[in-house]
């Protein structure tokens, strides 16, 4: 038989099935989705995710946030409100994205995995090659590490296992 420790405590003190309405009886979009509590917790639903969806909203034990969990045919969306650490997750058939302090990752099927900070973005290929662009430049570095380039306004530089190149515009 095993102990639970007594530092363990519940994270959450509740979930709740809602079903959101975005749509009122007269097929007209709502500025924000009607909640409603099925009886027995069962409804059966529209086939449109757009009309309507079904969300598990776990309240938080003490000051730890509200999760909402969206369950459509094709992807799940697990979000809360949170400035900082995670704040969004979407599982879907071809990828999956994560916003974390305002950083979009994406991780696609091949194993790539682009992040959008701002107006900055680095691709990681699955091929294992690296891009990543900023307002003023570019950089490309090869899956093996044996090229590098940068390109700017101005200029263009690389590295390659032949020597450097440096070229002003």
């Amino acid at each position: 038989m095993s102990l639970v420790p007594t530092s363990v405590r519940a994270v959450w003190k509740s979930a709740e099935l809602l079903i959101a309405f975005h749509k009122n009886k007269n097929k007209q979009r709502r500025d924000t989705p009607y909640f409603w509590r099925p009886k027995d917790a069962f409804a059966r639903l529209l086939t449109k995710p757009e009309d309507q969806e079904a969300v598990v909203v776990l309240r938080g034990e003490g000051d730890t946030e509200d999760v909402q969990i969206k369950m459509h045919s094709d992807k799940i969306v697990i979000r809360r409100d949170r400035a900082l650490g995670w704040s969004g997750v979407i599982l879907d058939d071809d990828q999956i994205r994560i916003v974390v302090d305002n950083v979009l990752i994406r991780v696609d099927p091949d194993g790539g995995v682009v992040v959008e900070r701002d107006a900055e973005k680095t691709h990681l290929e699955g091929s294992g090659e690296i891009y990543r662009f900023t307002p003023d430049m570019k950089i490309n570095v090869s899956a093996d590490g044996s090229r590098l380039s940068r390109e700017t306004e101005d200029s263009l530089d690389g590295f390659t296992p032949d020597g450097m190149v440096s070229r002003r515009k």
